[in-house]
């Protein structure tokens, strides 16, 4: 009976030290876990803060966007822009970023693309949004004088290819989810190194399990973690500035818009010469300016907008504002000048806002052939955003027919 007593014993102590065990294992999972969870909430926190203070928290995904993509408008719904989650062109139309975002002159967002390759990618975007099953490797098939230029812009955008296209056209991932940043740590927590071989075959495969789960949660918030910080800078090199600091060209009726920044990206260039701080501004002395419009002109401006009463018309005409005097007006000003209603005031608030910013895009016409004038645009891009990866253009990356033109162009 003694010896009964004391087997009871053993295994009523040893299944103590299992619970003792099982509860302190558990306990150190549990509290990583709520680090976790704190971690990614944090995230999400951050996130809304953003969006509160740069863009909007509501943004719509089946709103239609328009787009300046280097001179060409694009109209894109937002869904298909931020379809490819962690990328930077997902970050830059998730709504976080709105109010930062670089405008032009007709208020609409202005990217220093090619357009032509943004193109591209919007449709390839939009078709794996709505036919996930399809091959959609076909849209990202380029002529090959456009296959630099289009893979720098893939890569800057962080866009994957899909996994039939990747071999075949060699392009970089986006860093923030290539698998140097799922590597783990040199250094591993407590809660990582744990083993549970001392417990039940199915109790110690479920830990593992958990254990395994939660490893994949922390990578996953270090890559959210990298992503955001990549995406805020993305964002300082696109956020709004100056209109002055967007440059269209009129080259041969081809319409083709780019920032100054990147006209000026060779130092000592004559382009950076020509668009420098002080050269720039000069430029804009002979360009016919709203500022110097008669009330005559401004009022036959009114009658022709769309948006703008007659009585406005008249309001203008008899208190015979100048265009100097419409771009200075603001809301209070309008209300001051005899419009009372709300509509109408936000109406023509709206419409002096679009024409102070069409005032200042007129193009510079360019007397060259559009393809070359193009690549050259090309070729500083490609600079502007590799940066020291930066590889230039060669002959074969312009097609043959139009080499001559281009070395003339150059």
């Amino acid at each position: 009976m003694e010896a009964l007593k004391r087997d009871r014993a053993v295994r009523e102590n040893t299944w103590r030290e299992h619970v003792s065990t099982y509860e302190q294992k558990v306990g150190v999972l549990d509290k990583e876990l709520e680090n976790i969870n704190r971690e990614f909430e944090g995230l999400k926190q951050k996130k809304l803060k953003l969006a509160e203070t740069h863009g909007h928290k509501n943004a719509n995904e089946n709103e239609l966007i328009e787009i300046n993509a280097g001179g060409r408008v694009i109209t894109a719904n937002r869904g298909a822009l931020i379809y490819q989650k962690g990328t930077m062109l997902e970050a830059l139309f998730s709504g976080r970023w709105d109010k930062e975002i670089q405008r032009d002159g007709l208020d609409r967002i202005f990217l220093d693309v090619n357009p032509e390759c943004f193109q591209r990618i919007i449709n390839y975007l939009s078709m794996l949004k709505s036919s996930s099953e399809e091959d959609t490797s076909q849209y990202l098939q380029v002529d090959k004088d456009l296959q630099l230029i289009f893979d720098d812009t893939m890569t800057y955008f962080g866009i994957e290819h899909p996994p039939s296209s990747t071999e075949s056209s060699g392009t970089t991932r986006d860093p923030t989810t290539n698998s140097a940043f799922e590597r783990k740590p040199t250094v591993k927590s407590t809660w990582e190194t744990m083993t549970f071989d001392e417990f039940p075959i199915i109790l110690k495969n479920n830990m593992r399990q958990e254990q395994k789960s939660m490893i994949n949660a922390k990578e996953e918030l270090e890559r959210i973690k990298k992503s955001l910080e990549k995406e805020e800078d993305f964002v300082q090199q696109t956020s709004a500035q100056s209109l002055s600091d967007i440059v269209s060209f009129d080259v041969r009726g081809t319409l083709m818009t780019v920032k100054r920044s990147t006209l000026r990206i060779f130092k000592d260039s004559q382009l950076d010469r020509q668009f420098d701080e002080a050269t720039w501004p000069e430029q804009h002395v002979n360009l016919p300016s709203i500022k110097e419009w008669s009330y005559e002109q401004v009022a036959d401006w009114a009658k022709h907008h769309d948006d703008i009463s007659d009585e406005v018309v008249g309001l203008l005409e008899e208190n015979k504002v100048t265009g100097s005097e419409l771009l200075a007006f603001g809301y209070e000003d309008l209300k001051n000048l005899g419009i009372s209603r709300p509509g109408t005031l936000a109406l023509v608030t709206k419409a002096i806002k679009g024409l102070g910013m069409k005032s200042q895009c007129q193009p510079i016409f360019i007397d060259h052939d559009p393809y070359c004038f193009g690549k050259i645009l090309d070729q500083l891009r490609l600079k502007a955003t590799s940066k020291e990866d930066y590889k230039p253009l060669s002959l074969s990356d312009i097609e043959e027919r139009k080499q001559d033109a281009f070395a003339k162009t150059v």
